[in-house]
């Protein structure tokens, strides 16, 4: 999969140090994968939550921090749409947030 968004892990990641490590894990397992449905995500990560319009969140750090992506199956393309605390995730609708800037990261 393609991840667009990365920076938004890097910046968390600076912020939280507690995170690096299993958001570069969530990003490594990301890259290598090719998810093709939800099950597809659910064998990857089973404490993830699959969200209406093709989104999941995931468990960052034993559910301290939690990650919001849209993931596109046909492009195979997953968007960091939120990367954050718990407290700051019951401010937002999963369903509806809206990534701000551009930077892709190609696997290789």
């Amino acid at each position: 999969m393609t991840i667009i968004y990365p920076e938004k892990l890097v910046d968390f990641a600076k912020k939280q140090a507690d995170s690096r490590k299993s958001l570069y894990v969530w990003r490594l397992v990301v890259e290598k994968v090719i998810w093709e449905k939800r099950q597809d995500v659910l064998f990857d990560f089973p404490k993830a939550k699959m969200i209406k319009n093709n989104r999941a969140r995931f468990e960052i750090v034993h559910n301290n921090y939690r990650l919001i992506a849209h993931i596109d199956y046909t492009d195979q393309i997953v968007e960091v749409r939120f990367v954050g605390t718990h407290k700051e995730n019951d401010k937002i609708n999963p369903e509806t947030k809206n990534a701000c800037t551009t930077m892709v990261f190609n696997r290789k």
